[in-house]
Order: structure tokens, then sequence, then C-alpha cells
């Protein structure tokens, strides 16, 4: 896949009526890659995704998708070609697991049309890839905070586009379900060459899966690069303010983050 750029972010600057929770932020997202949005808690990681899906309007600066400006795009376009699995749902209405991810599909389906052979063969690879075929006539108002969590990116998966934006996939699961998860991800980047931009607060697990990473601190881009380069000491002092060593280690077959549990200036 040619190196053209999924997303273009120029100088991008968001508040919510009182100081800028991002600004002057520039950024590019290159195809067949596995993003990994890093940062304290309050530093406009949420905000980001939120603008970068056209939840929200840029309070300056622009947003580019596939070459062109992104509030350009119909939203049922743009839902053929960006799913996003927020950082909270509500799965409020008493829909089957199935039916949930069904969901997914909407975006190809004409109006008026029932679900065709292709739709119903994405929702139950999207069951399969995620543990869910077993809980399938399960309603999720039912369903644990994990399970419902796999469900909605399960309807993400079934979603199938080329570009995935994941807010805190892992947030409610156990650390088994966290790894199958980021695996399924990951194989969408090595096999089917998409994107994937994930916001991530374990930095072990982004470094295991992320083939770049995106820190940002007070709303502003600190540092972004290959997670080999930028993944590193000095860089996680100055964004989070903790001492921690970074090394490769080949058990886990990926950099590896330990953190001095007593604090103090590095």
């Amino acid at each position: 896949m040619p190196d053209t750029a999924v997303y273009q972010i120029k100088d991008l600057s968001f508040a919510y009526g009182g100081p800028p929770v991002l600004e002057g932020l520039s950024l590019e997202i290159l195809p067949g890659r596995f993003y990994g949005v890093v940062g304290p808690n309050g530093c406009g990681k949420t905000t980001l995704l939120d603008l970068m899906v056209g939840q929200r309007q840029p309070l300056a600066g622009a947003i580019s998708f596939l070459g062109q400006e992104l509030a350009a795009y119909p939203r049922r376009a743009l839902a053929r070609s960006l799913a996003l699995v927020p950082q909270e749902m509500p799965l409020g209405f008493p829909f089957t697991v199935s039916e949930t991810v069904l969901m997914g599909r909407h975006p190809h389906i004409p109006r008026f049309a029932a679900p065709g052979e292709a739709d119903i063969e994405k929702v139950e690879q999207a069951l399969a890839a995620l543990e869910l075929s077993p809980l399938r006539h399960k309603l999720v108002t039912e369903l644990s905070g994990g399970e419902r969590q796999r469900v909605v990116l399960a309807r993400a998966l079934a979603q199938d586009t080329p570009v995935l934006l994941m807010d805190e996939p892992t947030s409610h699961l156990d650390i088994n379900h966290a790894l199958a998860v980021l695996r399924v991800a990951e194989a969408r980047v090595r096999q089917g060459g998409r994107t994937v931009l994930a916001v991530m607060h374990d930095l072990n697990l982004a470094a295991a899966f992320c083939d770049h990473l995106v820190f940002i601190k007070q709303g502003r881009l600190h540092a972004a690069g290959p997670t080999a380069q930028v993944l590193e000491s000095g860089s996680l002092q100055e964004v989070f303010g903790v001492r921690a060593r970074v090394a490769w280690d080949d058990f886990a077959g990926a950099r590896v983050v330990v953190f001095d549990k007593r604090g103090g200036a590095a």
C-alpha cells in the first residue's frame, strides 16, 4: 500500500469553552501501521479521537482524511471507511450480542434492505475473532463490563473499515482478553494492510503492539515516531513525570518499561 497519508492533521486546536484542550497539534498517520496515542489523564487524547471521527469540530487547524477534508464526508460514506471504538458506549437496550454486532454493517446495507449473506459472514467473523460466538444469543444488558467492551469492538470489526480508531480498548479486560483484542487489531494491520490507532494507558501493551507512538502532553504533541525511537526513559520522565527504564525483552518480544515505584526526580 503506498504511503499516502490516511490523516493529515495541521495546527489543530480545540477548547470546551475554557483553556485549549488541544493546541497547535500536527500529525500524519500513514496506512498499514498500528499507532498508539499515550499521555497523562486529561491531556486531550479522547478529544483528538473525537475530532478525527468528526464528532467535534476544531477551533482552529485542519483535518484531512484520505486526501479530503474530513468535514466534507457524508456521514454514511465516512462510516464505510472509518470505525470508532469509544471509551464508553451505553448498551442499554436489550438487543442480543449478534444483533448488536450486526449494527456495524448498517453503513454497507442499502436503505430498507435486509442484511445479506456477506453481512452475516462479517458478523460471524467478528464474533469468532473475539470469542463471543457462545454469547451470540445473550442480551447485551446481561453482560459483564469486559464482555460488553468486546461486543463494541466486534461491532467495529464487523463494520470492516480500512481505518479503526480505539479509545482505551482494553480498559475493562483481563490480561488474556486484552492480549487477544490487541492481537486481532494487529492482525488487521499485518495481514490486511489496515490502519489502527488506539489510545492506550498500558505502556507495555503499547510497546508490544504499536509500530508508532504519539506522545501528548498538556494538549500538545510532545513526540511521535517509531516505538523503538520515541519510547525511552527521557520521554516518560518528561511526559508522565516518572522514573523508568526501557529495554528490549526477549521473552516479551518487545521493549518493556519498568517503573521506579519510589518516584522522585530522574
